[in-house]
């Protein structure tokens, strides 16, 4: 009785010391408003600065499916990963939902956190994106994509 105690004690104690799990959320139900974006330069001539930048921005309609952790607490991470030719900079506003944000290809930035009240989350983020566009010869696809983090 008192080793099953002890066994119960120690597995409470590993629980609450255990790191959060990472999934990948199902987004299949989002859309962009628009099949590409146009980038276009930041400066129209070369400048001493350097300045090789391409903008562009667009807007996508979010539907993420976040059913696997209802009643949960979790955080929700937007994800953008490393870019072959460049790296890519990004920021966003939102509709109030998600938190606006900014990150760089190769990282990802929290855009939710606390419970997961609602199987659906529905939401319209416009992405504003820059990169060098020196080193861009033919059309990019960013792969965004969102992960939870799970208590």
């Amino acid at each position: 009785m008192i080793l099953r105690a002890a066994l119960l004690l120690v597995s409470i104690f590993v629980a609450d010391i255990a790191p959060a799990a990472t999934y990948r959320v199902d987004e299949s139900g989002s859309f962009p408003q628009q099949s590409s974006t146009q980038m276009r330069w930041r400066q129209i001539a070369p400048s001493r600065g350097g300045d090789n930048a391409v903008e562009g921005s667009t807007r996508v309609n979010l539907r993420l499916n976040l059913a696997p952790w209802l009643n949960r607490n979790g955080r929700l991470f937007l994800v953008l990963p490393e870019q072959p030719v460049t790296p890519v900079k990004v920021s966003w506003t939102t509709q109030g939902r998600l938190l606006p944000g900014q990150l760089v290809s190769g990282q990802r930035a929290l855009v939710y956190v606390g419970p997961i009240v609602s199987p659906l989350l529905e939401e319209t983020l416009v992405l504003k994106m820059e990169a060098d566009g020196t080193r861009l010869s033919s059309a990019q696809r960013l792969q965004f994509h969102f992960e939870i983090d799970i208590d």
